[in-house]
């Protein structure tokens, strides 16, 4: 009975050992191997971090989204030197998907240009128009502008600006831009009594003549605030009130972007458009963005007039 058991465990190891090798050689020859962790039954999960450990699937850190930005400078020197001028114009709208990304050249780029047709003149006309100046920084920067782009713009003035600078009010009206009265000291009309009005109007219309020969006919209040007093006083006069219905709001730093962005949404026929060419610093905003926004509406399809050629 002994020898008889002793030949069954034999013969019961032999079978199994047969079986593990025909597993193995048979896994060899279909190219799928069994490795150590699964004969002894430990099998790695996907989840499980490799030898370099690295996830399936994860993203590696440091990939990030560069998006794209407008245009900082326009290359125009206004004089500004000093630490902090430099200015970086923000997108006007943060992106929502990276791939859906534009900057406005973009777009403009593929906006189809359509060429002033002429008798569509009275329908296609803007004006750009200028306060609180001049003086030899900010004014001349744009007048060197409006001149390589061959444009005629509109300088509301200021007394005290024009006493200070009357050459460079001589430059506007040589260069064939027009002109207007902003009062002498840019007092809020709305406050002042008749005979405060006529001495604001009159000190500045003294001095214009002085500068430049003649008396303007338009006239703009300072922060547009009017009164029916100032109203009647200038109808009497037969002046031109000139108010605007596109605010750049660039004596508020306003970027360039966003300013540029805005009068190419708001433009329309027969808009007249307000900057200033003094005030503070934030004036470079206005001179970076200038050719910009000339190219803008030139591709439109827009003439630039002044606002009396616009009312006649």
């Amino acid at each position: 009975m002994g020898n008889k058991r002793r030949i069954r465990r034999r013969s019961l190891a032999a079978a199994v050992m047969l079986v593990v090798i025909s597993i193995i050689i048979g896994g060899c020859g279909t190219g799928m191997g069994l490795s150590l962790a699964e004969i002894t039954g430990k099998v790695v999960k996907a989840d499980e971090t490799d030898q370099n450990n690295n996830k399936p699937g994860a993203v590696e850190q440091g990939d990030l989204v560069d998006y794209p930005r407008p245009p900082e400078k326009s290359g125009i020197d206004n004089g500004d030197t000093g630490k902090g001028d430099e200015h970086t114009a923000p997108p006007s709208e943060q992106p929502s998907k990276p791939g859906n990304v534009t900057t406005p050249d973009k777009e403009q780029e593929h906006e189809p240009e359509t060429p002033p047709v002429e008798h569509h003149y009275k329908d296609k006309i803007i004006a750009l128009t200028f306060d609180d100046g001049p003086d030899k920084k900010y004014t001349t920067a744009i007048l060197d502008i409006l001149k390589e782009k061959g444009v005629k713009a509109t300088f509301f003035v200021v007394g005290q600006q024009v006493k200070k600078e009357p050459e460079v009010l001589q430059r506007i009206v040589d260069e064939g831009h027009a002109i207007g009265n902003h009062s002498m000291n840019h007092k809020d009309m709305a406050k002042l009594n008749a005979e405060q009005i006529q001495q604001e109007i009159d000190e500045a219309d003294k001095l214009i003549e002085e500068a430049v020969g003649f008396k303007p006919k338009m006239f703009r209040a300072p922060y547009g605030a009017v009164s029916d007093t100032l109203k009647s006083m200038l109808k009497d006069e037969d002046r031109e009130l000139v108010s605007w219905n596109i605010d750049t709001r660039d004596w508020a730093g306003t970027p360039v972007s966003d300013m540029r962005e805005m009068i190419r949404k708001k433009a329309k026929p027969h808009a007249i458009i307000l900057m200033h060419s003094f005030g503070n610093k934030n004036i470079k905003h206005t001179v970076e963005m200038l050719p910009y926004v000339i190219d803008d509406l030139k591709k439109k399809g827009y003439t630039f007039v002044t606002p009396d050629e616009m009312a006649g």
